[in-house]
Parts: C-alpha cells; sequence; structure tokens
C-alpha cells in the first residue's frame, strides 16, 4: 500500500527526456533510478545531508524552499532492498565529510530505518566515513515536518 497523494502531486512527475527510448515488444523503456540525487548541483555550501524516501521528500523539500534552505542536500533512496550500497557509497562521496540524518515519516520502529541503518553504516565503513553512532535518525515522532529538526546536533 502506498499514498495516492503522490498521484496528484505538482513535483512528482517526470520528464519525457528521463525515459530511454528502446523501440521493441515488450521492452518498457524505462529505468528505475534508486538513488535519487539532490536537485541541485552545489556541492560546495552544503552543511546536510538527509536521505528520505517516498512522500516525505516532497514535504521536505516544500519545506527547504519556504525557508531557502540552500545549505541542506536531500537524497532519495528509492530502492531499499536489496540494498543499493555502492550508490550510496556515490551519493555519500559527493558530500564528503557531512553530518548525515535518515528521515522517515513513520517513528522508529515502525518504519525503513532498522533496515537501512545496519547497511548504511556498512557502506560507509567501506568508505572509511564513520559508524553507526554517525547515522541520526529523524522522524515524525519528534516533529512536524520541519527543517529544524534536521539541524540539531
Amino acid at each position: 500500500m502506498s499514498p495516492k497523494s503522490l498521484l496528484r502531486h505538482k513535483l512528482c512527475k517526470s520528464n519525457l527526456s528521463e525515459f530511454d527510448g528502446h523501440p521493441g515488444f515488450g521492452k518498457q523503456g524505462t529505468k528505475f533510478k534508486q538513488l535519487i540525487k539532490d536537485h541541485s548541483d552545489l556541492e560546495e555550501g552544503i552543511r546536510r545531508l538527509v536521505l528520505c524516501s517516498g512522500k516525505v521528500y516532497y514535504e521536505l523539500d516544500e519545506e527547504r524552499e519556504r525557508v531557502n534552505g540552500k545549505d541542506i542536500a536531500i537524497c532519495r533512496l528509492e530502492h531499499l532492498c536489496p540494498f543499493p550500497s555502492d550508490l550510496v557509497q556515490l551519493g555519500l562521496r559527493r558530500y564528503p565529510n557531512l553530518p548525515y540524518r535518515n528521515c522517515q515519516e513513520e517513528p522508529m520502529n515502525t518504519g525503513a530505518y532498522s533496515y537501512i541503518a545496519p547497511r548504511l553504516c556498512t557502506a560507509m565503513k567501506a568508505m572509511g566515513r564513520g559508524s553507526w553512532e554517525d547515522i541520526k535518525y529523524v522522524g515524525r515522532g519528534q516533529c512536524t515536518v520541519s527543517l529544524d529538526f534536521i539541524q540539531v546536533d
């Protein structure tokens, strides 16, 4: 079951250029993105990296636009199992030495955090970049959708 609100969301869409053009019967012509990097190409000036999945991304992005939070990068992990650790490592290399937050809509014990955290820790250790303590959980149980909670140390 997934939320239906994204079916009508103005930002939840793909451009025609994002689809592969494979002619022929039985070929989809699309490519699923397991990890979607932040839409800004700026890497300087970014102070926080947030990893999330699902509809909470659009709420965080709207809040980031509202408060002009240009110093926060939000990456979407859209494929949880099997965990794409190679893509996550590429995403983490893009923003070296940044504090990291895992944001989800659900409380810690009901969402994907308990699945993602050990795998993310393994990916981070493979890069020599932190440990379990460096993965910070942020969820609805702690606050409403706001970028303030992402900035808390």
